[in-house]
Formats: structure tokens, C-alpha cells, sequence
């Protein structure tokens, strides 16, 4: 925004923004440029009411004045309950749910767990890209699976179902497969980001490059059914990769519980 910089924006208080979230050492000069700020007329006394009554209605609300510190309330401490059944359970569901299918051609979901299956993508056994930012660490980058402990990937849950039901499935990342399956499951996205590093000047995933439409319409012209899981944090533009596949589901960021979506892609919902 012309005039702003880290340190100094009042254009964005004026615009109605709360709460500045600075994680440098900009944070000091940017307090004392808001005081200045306030004192000349620049900020209206008046939008530093609006700002603080906001912020505290929403603490009031929380009932954070009532209840005890963190450290002394009754669950504190209990690290035992992280990953409880019941909590991945309600995760899960909540993978389940959030799913959105943008194309079902011929109606081949849900799949038959009987049938041969390739799982490719950079994302298939990826839980870190499946987390997405503001996971495991910041960016959500530099993550193994073994960072998620008791987690998931999509292809966990995919070779979980397929083998329990006689089916076939291999993962191989680049889709060079040593038998033709019958179905390949592509998982592929966008890479971990949080605020700065994910910014982007348009909406087009992967443009230049389009490294994953590659791989899609090379599987399709060897006559093989794709079906396309996209990770992403936000909604893109994938009309490319869209009319590259025959089915075409947006998983977002399911977390670490993969396998609620291979829950949906292997049977009716009324069935889980």
C-alpha cells in the first residue's frame, strides 16, 4: 500500500484492521508511530475506542475474564489427550465433510477398493502438504511424516482400504508405473505457506510451469482413469488440471488425517 511500510501504516487502522500482527523487531517503531499518529489527528481517538471495544467484546464473549489461566485450568498439562480417538474421529469427519467434488465424469466415484490402483503426486504421502502453514512449524515447510505422529497420509488410507479388499495399489511420486493400473489417484497442490511467502499476484495454479497437468494428461493419453485429489489452502484456478481428469475432488488442507478422504473416494458417505 503506497506510504505504508512495516513500521508505519496508518492507512491500515483508518481501514478498519484490529490487530497488527508484527513478528519482527518492526513491532517497536510501528507501536510508537501509532501513538504519533493518534497525537497529530492522523488516527481518530475515536477508531482506537472502536479498536479496543471490538477486541475485548470478542474476550468478554470467550468469557476469558472468568475463567483461569491456562496453566491453571483442568485440562492443562494433560498431553495424553493430544490425538485422542475421539478428537481424530471428529478431524476426520470433518475431512470428510469439507471435501468438494468439482467433477465426476461417468460417475466413477467412489471407486471400487477391488481394483488395481496407482496413487502418484507429491502430495500422496505428504502429511506436512496436507497440514499446509501454521502446522509443525511456521511455514509449514522442512516436515516428514514421522513430525505427525499417529496421522495419516492419503495414501496411508488408500493402501489401508485396497489391500483390506483384494485390490492392488502402488505408490509411485511420478506416476511411472511398473504395472497399468486401472485407476490412478493424483494428489497434488499447493506447496506449505503462511502469510508472506504464500502471497501470490493471481489465482492460476502453477502458472508457467503446470509440472502436475503434465503428469495428469500423460497418465490419460495411456488410457488410464485419473481422478485428481487438489490440496490447497485457498480456491485457484484449475480449468487445465480440471479437464485433465475424469474426476476431480478439492480436499483443501485435510491435516493429518488423510484417510477421511479415502473414506468418501472408496464408498457412499451413508456407509462411514
Amino acid at each position: 500500500m503506497p506510504g505504508c511500510s512495516n513500521e508505519s501504516c496508518a492507512q491500515a487502522a483508518n481501514a478498519g484492521l484490529d490487530i497488527f500482527m508484527v513478528p519482527t523487531a518492526a513491532w517497536k517503531p510501528l507501536y510508537e508511530n501509532i501513538l504519533e499518529q493518534v497525537r497529530s489527528g492522523e488516527i481518530l481517538t475515536s477508531r482506537i475506542d472502536d479498536i479496543v471495544s471490538r477486541i475485548l467484546r470478542v474476550k468478554l464473549r470467550a468469557g476469558l475474564f472468568d475463567k483461569p489461566s491456562p496453566a491453571k485450568r483442568v485440562l492443562s498439562g494433560k498431553t495424553a489427550l493430544i490425538g485422542a480417538k475421539a478428537h481424530r474421529d471428529i478431524a476426520r469427519q470433518a475431512v470428510r465433510e469439507s471435501l468438494v467434488m468439482l467433477k465426476n465424469q461417468s460417475n466413477i466415484l467412489p471407486l471400487s477398493p477391488k481394483l488395481s490402483v496407482l496413487v502418484a503426486g507429491d502430495g500422496a504421502d505428504n502429511i506436512g502438504k496436507q497440514a499446509g502453514g501454521w502446522s509443525i512449524t511456521w511455514q509449514g515447510t522442512n516436515n516428514s511424516n514421522a513430525d505427525f505422529p499417529g496421522g495419516s497420509s492419503i495414501y496411508q488410507g488408500i493402501a489401508d482400504t485396497v489391500n483390506a479388499e483384494g485390490g492392488q495399489v502402488e505408490l509411485i511420486v511420478n506416476g511411472e508405473y511398473s504395472h497399468k493400473p486401472a485407476v490412478a489417484i493424483v494428489v497434488f497442490g499447493e506447496e506449505p505457506y503462511a502469510e508472506g511467502v504464500g502471497d501470490v499476484e493471481h489465482l492460476e495454479f502453477q502458472a508457467g510451469t503446470k509440472h502436475d497437468l503434465a503428469l495428469l494428461k500423460r497418465l490419460k493419453a495411456q488410457g488410464i482413469t485419473v481422478v485428481s485429489v487438489f490440496l490447497t489452502g485457498r480456491p485457484l484456478w484449475v480449468n487445465t488440471e480440471l479437464n485433465a481428469s475424469d474426476g476431480f475432488v478439492v480436499a483443501w488442507l485435510p491435516g493429518n488425517e488423510g484417510d477421511g478422504i479415502t473414506q468418501v473416494q472408496f464408498s457412499n458417505l451413508d456407509a462411514v
